[in-house]
């Protein structure tokens, strides 16, 4: 009989396995295991940080002890694609927070990361295009710093010669809009065939590819050498094509797109001539849009029509529309206060417009 209980050996210890510390060690050894060069632990810790990166107070910690910078040289050179995926995961979820988007711009993300478009992991250009389109969304001086490391030529270039995967193509439309609120930005894309390239994806067969598309161009198109270099390239007939589409929000960017490039004459006179040599009536679809119930919708087609209006053609066939000239009155006086003011121009437009130079 034994006078002592007796035990098998305790197992070893799972060196791989991520144990949470507490308090004010807790950053440290998590930011620690992040770094180390043992895979399982690595891409365990990357995991555990995805999780408490969620906690603002954490997500402080980690970024005060140079997080961002780790991930970074993970994201853009880890041979290991699972630690690649986990670090931009990571990435993605600090451009979420004021203070891991400040990060990120301290430690030059933007320049750091760029390689990562080409990365042969889809998820991984997925949580990276993310990152960028969170860290630069309102944000000018991140969209200076997308500017400065070349972004818009680079994504033109992705987008142009295909190199993009169709279902992140509407990601890579999304960072490149937004470089387009600056203005070396918007000078940069002109130069890079931006609006050759969204007139090409706005025949794609993926919706959010032609919605992204066409709100894209909106933006190219505030130039003036944008509207015109549309008009060449048969932009036109495309965006009208597109007013018909089963999406109402790719209806609703296409109005916005020709509302945009028939601020210009060229533009008014582009819609007429189609309709003449086409044997088309795109004044009239137009028109037909109105009865859409869709604010967004119903006041880029109204700006549109707007602008058309003072056109002597446009506006003779919208004079003579009577369920047109209803609907507009009615809009005249809705509860929407922006759309009754655009409905009112309109109105205006085609009963008092004196100009019949076009």
């Amino acid at each position: 009989m034994f006078l002592h209980e007796v035990k098998v050996s305790a197992k070893g210890r799972n060196e791989a396995r991520i144990v949470s510390a507490f308090g004010a060690s807790m950053c440290p050894k998590l930011v620690r295991e992040v770094m180390s060069h043992n895979r399982p632990v690595r891409v365990n810790a990357l995991l555990a940080l995805c999780e408490e990166l969620q906690n603002p107070a954490s997500l402080v910690g980690c970024v005060d002890l140079g997080i961002v910078s780790v991930l970074n040289a993970q994201v853009s050179a880890d041979q290991d694609p699972l630690t690649r995926l986990r670090a931009a995961k990571a990435l993605e979820i600090c451009s979420r927070n004021a203070t891991g988007v400040h990060a990120l711009l301290q430690c030059n993300t933007a320049q750091m990361i760029v390689s990562a478009l080409s990365d042969d992991e889809i998820e991984v250009r997925e949580y990276v295009y993310r990152a960028l389109i969170e860290f630069s969304t309102g944000n000018l001086s991140c969209v200076h710093a997308l500017v400065a490391a070349d972004y818009p030529a680079i994504l033109i270039n992705q987008l142009r010669t295909a190199k993009e995967k169709t279902v992140l193509q509407p990601l890579a439309l999304r960072l490149l809009h937004n470089c387009l609120y600056s203005g070396c930005g918007l000078e940069s894309a002109l130069g890079h065939s931006a609006v050759e390239t969204c007139i090409e994806l706005l025949a794609s067969i993926d919706t959010e590819v032609r919605r992204e598309a066409a709100s894209t161009l909106i933006a190219l198109c505030l130039a003036d050498v944008a509207k015109m270099l549309a008009i060449e390239c048969g932009a036109i007939e495309i965006i009208i094509e597109l007013l018909k589409d089963s999406d109402r929000l790719v209806r609703s960017a296409a109005a916005g797109a020709l509302m945009t490039i028939t601020t210009a004459d060229e533009g008014k006179q582009a819609i007429i001539s189609f309709d003449e040599i086409k044997k088309r009536n795109s004044v009239s679809l137009l028109a037909e849009l109105l009865n859409e119930k869709d604010d967004i919708l119903t006041t880029n087609t109204l700006k549109c029509i707007a602008n058309i209006a003072v056109h002597p053609k446009a506006r003779e066939i919208l004079k003579n529309k009577t369920k047109f000239i209803d609907r507009l009155t009615t809009l005249c006086i809705c509860d929407n206060a922006a759309i009754g003011k655009n409905a009112r121009i309109v109105k205006k437009a085609i009963f008092l417009c004196p100009k019949e130079a076009l």
